[in-house]
């Protein structure tokens, strides 16, 4: 069996890397800029709901103006290295299982997914790994490309997926034929208030799966 995973809030909770984020942005605005209050003020968006705009709006509460800033402070975010660490149940799931047995299906961008990858030391854990922005955002789920290159020469019953977001994470391996993939819903998440599809099993820890 082939136990596929995303990444964002399934073996790591995507709110631990947008923290880790605006740290690194944090400390570049106070070594370059001498501008202090960035984290708090970001952090208490994020978690009051907000999504977009995060950056600008901080800025513009601060009183700074510089062209071209925003642009600066999205590359120090998507291009910082994460501090991060695995969940123990996905690092229990992960160890319990031979490396040639699982693999990642993740989107989001590229440079940022790749950076999550090294920090988790998942190239060690796991046979198979594509980020879908490596072939352009067209390839991001539900598109198909990344699950058929990822089941090679083994049957879709023999791969199962496993991740966080209904709206778009199962639509492909269940058009494809896979086992009925596995829904984690974890506090936190993102996307913990949509509801499972009814072909998903749910789960809220990786220590549910036998």
């Amino acid at each position: 069996m082939l136990y596929v995973l995303d990444i964002d809030d399934t073996v790591i909770l995507e709110r631990d890397y947008v923290y880790s984020g605006f740290c690194a942005v944090d400390t570049w605005l106070r070594k370059n800029r001498e501008l202090t209050g960035f984290l708090e003020k970001a952090w208490h968006l994020f978690e009051t709901g907000r999504r977009k705009k995060i950056f600008d709006i901080i800025l513009d509460e601060l009183g700074f103006q510089e062209q071209g800033m925003i642009d600066n402070l999205v590359r120090v975010y998507r291009g910082h290295k994460p501090q991060i660490t695995l969940l123990p149940d996905a690092e229990r799931f992960l160890a319990r299982h031979e490396c040639q047995n699982l693999g990642i299906i993740s989107d989001g961008y590229s440079s940022t997914q790749w950076a999550k990858v090294e920090s988790l030391n998942l190239k060690s854990k796991v046979d198979r790994i594509i980020i879908t922005d490596d072939w352009g955002v067209d390839f991001w789920k539900p598109n198909p490309r990344s699950f058929v290159t990822i089941q090679t020469s083994l049957s879709p019953e023999e791969c199962i997926y496993i991740a966080d977001n209904p709206l778009k994470d199962f639509k492909a391996p269940e058009a494809l034929g896979w086992s009925p993939s596995i829904r984690i819903r974890r506090e936190g998440s993102l996307h913990y208030n949509l509801s499972t599809p009814e072909s998903c099993t749910e789960i809220t820890t990786f220590d549910e799966i036998v």
